[in-house]
């Protein structure tokens, strides 16, 4: 009778065969339950890389599911937000085109309205001067232009602009403009003593500020 042999394996050999052993049994522990068994953890990150690679296709946690569909929820916000933007800004150069001319005609009107009201007055100065040649009378023409200066007057009155008192006022940098100094005892100290031009205000602010001449102490003028 023969007696049986015994074949050696080498240690090498035999690792590998219960390593593809031990391997193929998560494979498909995984590819059944869609979960990575716990010896995965404890082995070289380049094995624990390798069984994630090639299960990604087959398995998607349920987290990474709803991390891609939270992101594409986002992105969708994102481009809807986008758009309500540019409608938004489109709207906004409409409002602004449209209030700029509205402006613009606002004020054509306002302008076309004044001088209407003022050819009346510009017909009285026609007429004043022509019966002053026919008459050839002075007081006639000196008491039209009179009557004509107070219905400039109104008409600016009625649009809010008053003339600035200056004579006898104290000097206001604001409302006076002083182009020359009078050295004089009759008058207080920077007090306005005569006007060489009107100024005139429109609802509290100065349009034009008078021309005036300042009186000045005789004591402060002989100072050095």
């Amino acid at each position: 009778m023969a007696k049986k042999r015994k074949i050696p394996i080498e240690p090498k050999e035999a690792e590998d065969a219960a390593a593809g052993s031990a391997q193929e049994e998560r494979e498909k522990e995984l590819k059944d339950t869609g979960v990575v068994p716990s010896e995965v953890f404890s082995e070289s990150p380049e094995q624990a890389e390798v069984v994630a690679e090639s299960t990604a296709e087959q398995v998607l946690p349920e987290d990474i599911v709803h991390l891609k569909k939270r992101c594409e929820e986002a992105e969708k916000r994102a481009e809807e937000e986008h758009e309500s933007f540019l409608r938004t800004l489109a709207d906004f150069n409409n409002f602004r085109r449209r209030m700029r001319e509205e402006f613009e005609q606002a004020r054509q009107f306002a302008t076309e309205d004044f001088i209407v009201r003022l050819l009346p007055i510009l017909d009285d100065f026609a007429r004043a001067i022509k019966a002053a040649e026919e008459k050839g009378e002075f007081d006639a023409l000196h008491g039209g232009v009179v009557l004509i200066l107070r219905q400039l007057q109104d008409l600016l009155a009625k649009e809010g602009v008053q003339p600035i008192e200056a004579v006898g006022q104290e000097f206001d940098p604001a409302k006076h403009e002083a182009v020359m100094r009078m050295d004089t005892a009759e008058y207080p100290d920077n007090t306005v003593v005569e006007e060489l031009q009107k100024g005139y205000m429109m609802d509290e602010k100065v349009i034009r500020p008078s021309m005036v001449k300042v009186a000045r102490s005789p004591k402060e003028a002989e100072q050095p």
